[in-house]
C-alpha cells in the first residue's frame, strides 16, 4: 500500500496512547508485582531492567521502523528482506493471535464479573468478604471449575461465559472496524482513563493499615542469591518484557506502518517501554499495599499466605480488600471496569497486527476491509470456546506456559533476520561459504555451550564455557585459513563481516524514521540474538518437581500438556515451512512487496504529518 494510500494516525499521541495501551494489560498488574516477589524482591529489578534496555526496546525500535519504513506487517517486513522470512512475521502474528484466543476468555470473565457486581456478586458480598471465599466464587461461580471431571477434564461449556464471549469480540471488533483513526480515538479513553484509575488505586492503597509491610515485602527486599541460584530468573524476565510490550506479536510492526514518514521511531519507541515499565512497577505499590492491608486484616501469620498472582490475585485478594472499604462494590466495579479497559486494548492490538498482515496482502485487497475484521473476530470467539468450558482456566495456564517458548524464538528469529539474514546474499557473493562458516561458528557454539550449561543437573558452568571457547576458537580458525586462502585482509573481512550489513540497514531505516542510537545495530547482531537463543535452551531445560518443566507443568495430565506442546510445534512448522518452501506464503505477501534495499528512496515525496491527518478526521 503506497504512502498516499495508507491511512495514518490522527495524532502522535494516539498512537502513543494506542502502543502503550496494546503494551499494558493484565501481566503488568498480576504478574509482574508476583515475579518480584518470588525472584528475591528488588532483585528482580536486575534481570528486568537488563532485559527492557538491552532486548526489549531495541527489539520493539525495529518493528516501529521496519514496519514505518515499509509501511506494511509483520510479513510483509520480513518478506522484505528475504522472501524465506515471511514465515517468521506469519508466526509472530500466529501467535499473537492464539494468545487472544485465551486472553478474550479472561477479558469475558472480568466482563461478567462487573456486570454480576450489579447483581448475584453484590447479594453474596454485601459486607466483607476474604480473599478466599472471592476466589472461591470467581473459580467456581464464573469460571466454572466446580463441575470439573476426574484429572480435571471438562464436562460442560459455561454457557453464559460464551455469551461473555461474543460480547467481548463484539467490542474488539468495533474497536477495529472502523480503521486505525478510529482505532486511535478509542485509545484515548480506554488508555487515558486507566493511568487515572491507576493512582487513584495506588493511593487508597498505599493509605491502608500494614501497607508498609506490603510494600517493603514487594522493593524492601534483596535477595540477590536467586540471580545465581534460579538459572530461569533472567529467561522469566525477558519473556515478561517481551509479553508486555508485545515485540514478538507484530503489533508495533503495524502500529508503525501508520506512522508518518520521519516520525522519531526511537523516541516513539522509548516512550512506549518506559511507560509500560512506570505501569508495572507503580501497579506494584497498589498491589503489594493492598496484600499488606490483607495481611493485617485476615491475622495471617507470614506474607506467603496472602500473597497472590493472576486470578487469584485479581478476583480474589484484591476484590477482598476493597470489600472492607466504605463503599467496597462501588471500588469493586471500578476495578473491574479498570481491568476490562486494559484488557480490550491489549486485545484490539494483537488482533490489528493480523488484520494489517490479510489487509495488505494480495488476498486482502480483493477482500472487504470490514469483512476481514467479521472472519477474525468470528474466528478468535471460535477458539475462546475452548476456554469457557468448566477446564477453560486450566486451558489458559498452559497454553500462557507454552507461548514462553514461541516468544523467545520468535524474538530470536526477529534478531537473526534484521542481523545475519538482510543483506546476507551481498555477504556471500563477496566471501563465498565463508559467510555461511561465520554464522555457523557464532551459533554453533552458542548453542553446544548452553547444552552443557542447562542441559545435566549440577554445576556444569565451567564445561559449558570450555566447549564454548573451543568450539568457536575451531570455528574461527577455519574462518581465517578460509579467507587467507581467498588472499583477503582478516581483519578488514571479519569487521565486514561483523557489521557491514547491519549498519546499512540503520542507515535505510534512518532514511525513514529519524536517527537511530548507535549501539541498536551492535545489539541486534551481536547481543540480542545470541542472548535469545542461551535464554531458550536455559527455558527448555528448566525443572520443577515433576521433572523437565516442558511437557510437565505444573504436573497437569498429560492431554493438556499435549495441547500446549502442539501449540509450540504448530507456530514453529508455520516458521520453518516458510523459509523451506516460501512460495506457500505468496498469497499473504504484502501486494508492495519488494527486496528492501529497493524501498530507501526520496521520503519527501510520500511525507505526511499528523497535523495534515488530524485536519482531515
Amino acid at each position: 500500500m503506497s504512502n498516499e494510500e495508507r491511512e495514518n494516525w490522527t495524532s502522535r499521541p494516539a498512537f502513543l496512547l494506542a502502543a502503550i495501551g496494546s503494551a499494558v494489560g493484565f501481566g503488568n498488574i498480576w504478574r509482574f508485582p508476583a515475579l518480584a516477589y518470588k525472584y528475591g524482591g528488588g532483585s528482580f529489578f536486575i534481570p528486568y531492567i537488563l532485559a527492557v534496555i538491552f532486548i526489549g526496546f531495541p527489539l520493539l525500535l525495529l518493528e516501529i521502523a521496519l514496519g514505518q519504513h515499509l509501511k506494511t506487517g509483520d510479513v510483509g517486513v520480513f518478506g522484505c528482506i528475504d522472501t524465506r522470512l515471511r514465515g517468521v512475521g506469519l508466526s509472530a502474528v500466529l501467535c499473537g493471535f492464539l494468545v487472544t484466543g485465551y486472553y478474550v476468555p479472561l477479558l469475558s470473565w472480568v466482563l461478567r464479573s462487573l456486570c454480576e457486581s450489579f447483581g448475584e456478586m453484590k447479594n453474596k458480598w454485601s459486607g466483607a468478604v476474604t480473599g478466599s471465599a472471592a476466589s472461591d466464587y470467581f473459580f467456581n461461580d464464573i469460571v466454572g471449575m466446580e463441575t470439573l471431571g476426574a484429572n480435571l477434564t471438562p464436562t460442560r461449556l459455561v454457557f453464559t461465559n460464551v455469551f461473555y464471549l461474543l460480547l467481548s469480540w463484539i467490542t474488539i471488533g468495533g474497536c477495529v472496524f472502523f480503521g486505525i483513526k478510529w482505532t486511535g480515538r478509542i485509545a484515548y479513553f480506554t488508555m487515558g482513563l486507566p493511568i487515572v484509575l491507576l493512582f487513584l488505586f495506588l493511593f487508597r492503597a498505599i493509605t491502608l493499615p500494614n501497607a508498609g509491610e506490603g510494600i517493603q515485602a514487594y522493593i524492601g527486599h534483596w535477595d540477590t542469591t536467586v540471580l545465581t541460584e534460579h538459572k530461569d530468573v533472567f529467561s522469566t524476565a525477558v519473556s515478561q518484557v517481551f509479553f508486555s510490550l508485545g515485540t514478538t506479536f507484530g503489533i508495533m510492526t503495524a502500529f508503525g506502518s501508520h506512522c508518518p514518514n520521519n516520525s522519531p521511531a526511537t523516541e516513539n519507541a522509548a516512550v512506549i517501554a518506559v511507560s509500560n515499565s512506570l505501569f508495572s512497577f507503580i501497579a506494584g505499590f497498589g498491589v503489594f499495599g493492598s496484600l499488606g492491608y490483607l495481611k493485617y486484616i485476615e491475622n495471617a501469620d507470614s506474607f506467603d499466605e496472602v500473597v497472590q498472582s493472576g486470578p487469584s490475585l485479581m478476583f480474589g485478594a484484591y476484590p477482598a480488600v476493597l470489600s472492607t472499604l466504605q463503599g467496597g462494590i462501588h471500588w469493586i466495579r471500578l476495578l473491574y471496569f479498570n481491568l476490562f479497559l486494559l484488557g480490550i486494548d491489549s486485545a484490539f492490538a494483537l488482533t490489528e497486527a493480523l488484520l494489517t498482515v490479510v489487509k495488505d496482502s494480495a488476498f486482502g485487497k480483493s477482500k472487504s476491509e470490514k469483512g476481514i475484521v467479521i472472519v477474525a473476530a468470528s474466528v478468535g470467539c471460535l477458539m475462546g470456546l475452548l476456554y469457557v468450558t468448566d477446564a477453560g482456566l486450566i486451558f489458559l495456564d498452559v497454553v500462557d506456559f507454552y507461548v514462553n517458548f514461541i516468544m523467545l524464538l520468535i524474538g530470536f528469529s526477529k534478531a537473526f533476520a534484521a542481523g545475519w539474514m538482510y543483506d546476507l546474499n551481498s555477504q556471500i557473493e563477496k566471501y563465498g561459504i565463508v559467510a555461511k562458516m561465520y554464522i555457523t561458528t557464532t551459533f554453533g557454539a552458542l548453542f553446544l555451550a548452553s547444552l552443557c550449561w542447562f542441559g545435566p543437573k549440577g554445576d556444569t558452568t565451567i564445561l559449558g564455557f570450555i566447549v564454548l571457547i573451543l568450539s568457536y576458537g575451531c570455528g574461527m580458525f577455519l574462518v581465517i585459513s578460509k579467507l587467507k586462502e581467498n588472499d583477503l585482509d582478516v581483519k578488514e573481512s571479519l569487521h565486514d563481516l561483523g557489521t557491514s550489513n547491519v549498519l546499512k540497514l540503520t542507515s535505510h531505516l534512518e532514511s525513514s524514521c529519524g536517527k537511530i542510537p548507535r549501539a541498536w545495530p551492535y545489539l541486534i547482531k551481536h547481543v540480542i540474538p545470541q542472548v535469545l537463543l542461551v535464554l531458550f535452551v536455559n527455558l527448555v531445560f528448566s525443572r520443577n518437581e515433576y521433572g523437565i518443566e516442558f511437557s510437565n507443568y505444573e504436573g497437569y495430565p498429560a492431554p493438556f500438556q499435549a495441547i500446549g506442546i502442539l501449540v509450540v510445534i504448530f507456530i514453529s512448522s508455520v516458521f520453518v515451512l516458510g523459509f523451506v518452501k516460501p512460495q506457500a506464503y505468496n498469497v499473504l505477501s504484502s501486494s508492495d512487496e519488494k527486496p528492501f534495499d529497493s524501498s530507501l528512496k526520496t521520503q519527501d515525496d510520500g511525507q505526511t504529518n499528523y497535523v495534515e491527518m488530524s485536519s482531515v478526521a
